[in-house]
């Protein structure tokens, strides 16, 4: 550890990049945990609804965040090699692409909502609420994938400020509608779950126009035009996809298992649905601060492959593996004191309180290997090209392992939330040697840009 904190261009480079990505995801994660928050003050039944309908749009964000990580692989590296061209071609990939998929995620939110809902929950209930809000929530789709697309090209140049500040601004305004629209304030209708939607949706709108409107005022170096970014041909989005179908494979395999989770806790009762809501909620947020230490550090190996420095990639990733358990056991102290403290903000019953600290307290213990894991995943392999080798691991691990686990837990043993939730949790000790030999071995590093992709 004393060789890392006397690495000052390592410190300071990996705190530059993971301190306002940090930042920002924290923000643009809190307009879910604002919607529970302030839901939750109504009924538990509100909280179950509107959890489990922002699991369809956790799915769609980590769609969306697996497109724009593809992409991204790409363009730090170009960064590398201060190749705007490259970088400008990439992001019109990533928007094309991502365009497509918020399209079919927001036909299918505002069309069939009900749809949705009946496969999350068998309460009727929790399906009706939940099903409003998506519909009203559906269009966001659109605007996230413009934000998430210049925030990821931003990002890969080191410019991590801009997509920092348009996170703020939208949670901000999503705090003040959030108490316009549910409770109705200053003249506006009280439309409790419907309110929470319609102000994620006006806040996802803030947000593009604010990012987009800067990029192309101050003539960002990722302000490209349209013929710059559409000017790629089939060969470069066959590269494209080559390395990126298994980073969209990843994220989709993690949210949809997510969501498998969520079934599986619903079908113990609504109760340990609404406690589930809440805690995942909690975890997620101290999650994100292992999502910007590994987006740092996918970033600054990118950079460095792509500037073919790699025994410099190899010393950052070696650095990043010892440090990330050490922040896994800082944030599950965090978790494990704040936990009784935190959960007072809801409105929820005594048996619903005493379920999810438990919960909460299994993930504390569980973070260090979880840190490690997570960063190996979204950090250093992505950031050295090998997109396949996590992806594969992620999904046997989840599918053949953890989904079964928590269906077992729930319908054959019947035992209560939180300790199916600890089942689940072991699925992080199976990921462990996985990702530990894959880093020694160095297959890891793959030059994406060694020879120009486009024609």
């Amino acid at each position: 550890m004393k060789k890392i904190f006397k690495d000052k261009v390592f410190l300071s480079t990996m705190l530059t990049l993971a301190v306002p990505i940090t930042l920002q995801s924290f923000v643009t994660s809190s307009l879910n945990l604002v919607d529970t928050m302030m839901v939750g003050s109504l009924q538990e039944t509100a909280i179950s609804a509107v959890g489990l309908a922002n699991q369809y749009m956790f799915i769609f964000t980590l769609c969306i965040l697996g497109i724009n990580a593809g992409a991204s692989v790409f363009m730090s590296q170009y960064w590398g090699k201060k190749d705007l061209q490259g970088i400008k071609t990439f992001l019109g990939i990533d928007l094309t692409v991502g365009f497509v998929a918020a399209s079919l995620f927001a036909i299918m939110a505002f069309f069939f909502p009900e749809v949705i809902m009946d496969i999350m929950s068998d309460d009727a209930a929790v399906v009706a609420l939940g099903a409003n809000y998506l519909k009203i929530v559906a269009v966001s789709c659109l605007f996230m994938n413009f934000t998430q697309a210049y925030s990821s090209a931003l990002r890969s140049t080191g410019q991590t400020k801009l997509p920092m500040f348009a996170s703020l601004i939208g949670v901000g305004i999503n705090i003040i509608l959030n108490w316009v629209f549910i409770f109705g304030k200053l003249g506006a209708p009280a439309m409790g779950v419907e309110g929470a939607a319609l102000a994620t949706m006006l806040a996802r709108l803030v947000e593009v126009v604010f990012i987009v409107s800067i990029v192309y005022f101050t003539k960002n170096k990722v302000a490209a035009k349209l013929k710059e970014l559409y000017s790629f041909s089939l060969k470069t989005v066959g590269v494209y996809f080559k390395t990126s179908w298994s980073v969209i494979t990843n994220e989709l395999v993690f949210s949809v298992g997510s969501a498998a989770y969520s079934v599986a806790y619903a079908k113990i009762s609504t109760n340990a649905s609404a406690t589930m809501q809440i805690s995942s909620t909690l975890i997620n947020m101290f999650f994100i601060f292992l999502t910007g230490v590994g987006t740092a550090a996918a970033i600054m190996i990118g950079n460095k492959i792509g500037a073919e420095e790699e025994a410099v990639a190899k010393d950052y990733a070696h650095k990043v593996a010892k440090l990330t358990p050490v922040i896994g056991i800082i944030l599950g102290i965090g978790i494990w004191i704040s936990a009784p403290t935190i959960l007072r903000w809801f409105n929820i019953q005594p048996e619903t309180y005493k379920a999810a600290i438990l919960v909460l307290r299994t993930m504390a213990i569980f973070m260090p290997l979880r840190s490690f894991n997570a960063i190996m995943i979204i950090g250093v392999f992505r950031g050295g090209g090998d997109t396949t080798y996590s992806m594969l691991v992620q999904a046997g691990t989840i599918w053949l392992y953890s989904v079964p686990l928590a269906f077992i837990g729930a319908l054959a043993l019947k035992w209560p939330v939180y300790s199916v939730f600890f089942l689940v949790c072991t699925e992080e000790m199976i990921k462990v040697p996985f990702e530990y030999f894959r880093l020694r071995s160095n297959k890891w590093i793959k030059n994406l840009v060694h020879e120009k992709h486009l024609s």
